[in-house]
């Protein structure tokens, strides 16, 4: 999980027209082209963390096992910025902790310090340095994005011998 939406991209737009299944189809469609193919650093991060916590799956596996959202659906004024306190609680008690709720055993990355700081509380949440610029780039970023990869692999190795 990280902070909140970033700027779409000079080419990204949708469809005004059409049904909300289509429109959501449409947007769901141009989120996994971007996690697969890695445009930017945020994304080609991402997809390291998931190919650490699910090595020799194909993207499409990893995607099975993986809920990718933000602490706070609310775009910032400005890419990076502040959120209002105000409208990180309430997006956080109406949206993300119903998400989190659909996954009661799932480990919860917290991705950069906003991040964590919005999860406070909650359980199983591990946090990792942001996968955004700049904090991508401290030298702790990588293994701390293992250890999280990491735990997933373990998990998993659990769940199997619960089975």
């Amino acid at each position: 999980m990280t902070a909140e939406p970033g700027d779409p991209y000079h080419w990204e737009s949708y469809p005004s027209e059409g049904t909300l299944e289509e429109q959501l189809e449409a947007s769901c469609t141009h989120v996994y082209e971007v996690l697969r193919d890695g445009p930017d650093l945020y994304h080609r991060n991402i997809r390291y963390i998931l190919d650490q916590a699910f090595p020799g799956s194909t993207f499409r596996e990893q995607m099975c096992r993986t809920w990718v959202t933000d602490s706070v659906l609310c775009s910032a004024r400005v890419e990076g910025g502040s959120v209002p306190a105000a409208v990180a609680r309430e997006c956080r008690s109406r949206y993300l902790e119903a998400q989190l709720q659909l996954f009661p055993r799932a480990i919860v990355a917290a991705l950069g310090s906003k991040a964590r700081n919005r999860l406070r509380g909650w359980p199983r949440v591990m946090s990792a340095i942001a996968v955004a610029p700049s904090g991508c780039n401290l030298p702790a970023a990588r293994p701390s994005w293992n250890a999280i990869a990491a735990a997933v692999r373990r998990a998993a190795v659990a769940e199997r011998k619960q089975r």
